[in-house]
């Protein structure tokens, strides 16, 4: 049974990528090591899993049932041994999210830092991937991202939000056209994401719709892009949290405040079938009780006044 469950996960990816090969190379194994584990698994159900020689592979039925099932066995089982733990008086296991570079910064470092005083004994793994994770396969608990296609059937939670603003350093802007309104920056090096934040080279208005930019650089790896910001390279749009302290520093300084900016919300996603796990539960009753704090902090603090360089919180 061990060695079934074992190797379960290499029939998912297998069923997903009808290859062989293909299953190797995202696995990270030679494809001797993928075709092994199959063989092992239709030794111990002394079934057929799938039809191959040198040119074609295919699932037989049997195969296709399995992996179809397996997906929602596995979280099942995984939310069912973190269920037993906590009933027995044991808050502990491990949390494995995925997410974009960039996204976290020190939101996420602060939250993690409040539940780990709440829950020690649980384990956090952060896998940064710019491609779309697998939840069962790769046996992440959840996808932290700011994107979530409907035709996903997955379950969604949010967990935060990341402010988007224009910044610039003061090398780069002195000297240059003043950028007094939107418009002006036709007349500035525009540095960006690859779809800005609303759409195809377009960045967000905090009234009407979305400005049209041409960008000089355009990336999606947002820790690039505030390094390009810093160097002087020109105007960016980046997360708040990725900034502050730059901001604190006048390292670099927000631009078209009063114009351009987006609160983006941060969400996870995960299998409805780890939506019982008390351990990831107990990360998003926290997510909401941190979340609760630090609002309650900010309302509860004077209002900067206008024009101040007050430090802004993450």
């Amino acid at each position: 049974m061990d060695a079934l469950l074992a190797n379960l996960p290499t029939l998912l990816v297998l069923a997903r990528t009808g290859s062989l090969t293909a299953a190797a190379t995202e696995l990270g194994v030679p494809r001797s090591t993928v075709s092994r584990r199959l063989a092992r698994l239709e030794q111990d159900l002394d079934v057929v899993l799938a039809e191959r020689n040198t040119r074609t592979f295919t699932l037989t039925a049997a195969g296709r049932r399995l992996a179809a099932e397996a997906g929602g066995l596995l979280a099942n089982l995984r939310t069912i041994s973190d269920s037993v733990r906590a009933d027995a008086g044991q808050m502990r296991g491990r949390l494995r999210f995925a997410m974009p570079a960039g996204l976290g910064g020190a939101f996420l470092g602060h939250l993690l830092g409040h539940f780990q005083r709440q829950y020690p004994a649980v384990e956090i793994e952060i896998v940064v991937t710019e491609r779309r994770p697998h939840l069962v396969e790769e046996r992440f608990d959840a996808i932290i991202t700011t994107e979530a296609p409907p035709e996903l059937p997955w379950m969604r939670r949010k967990v935060g939000e990341a402010r988007f603003i224009a910044v610039a350093s003061p090398a780069y802007l002195a000297g240059r056209p003043p950028l007094a309104r939107p418009q002006d920056l036709a007349e500035h090096v525009v540095l960006s994401g690859p779809r800005g934040v609303e759409g195809l080279m377009t960045w967000p208005q905090l009234r009407g719709t979305s400005l049209p930019v041409r960008p000089w650089l355009v990336t999606n790896d947002l820790p690039l892009l505030r390094v390009t910001a810093l160097e002087g390279l020109g105007v960016a749009l980046l997360p708040m949290h990725l900034v502050f302290e730059d901001l604190a520093a006048n390292a670099l300084v927000r631009v078209l405040a009063e114009d351009i900016g987006a609160s983006i919300e941060i969400i996870a996603l995960f299998l409805p079938e780890r939506a019982k796990s008390p351990v990831l539960r107990a990360f998003f009753t926290d997510v909401a009780r941190y979340t609760a704090e630090r609002d309650a902090t900010r309302s509860a603090a004077p209002p900067p006044r206008r024009g101040s360089a007050r430090r802004a919180a993450p």
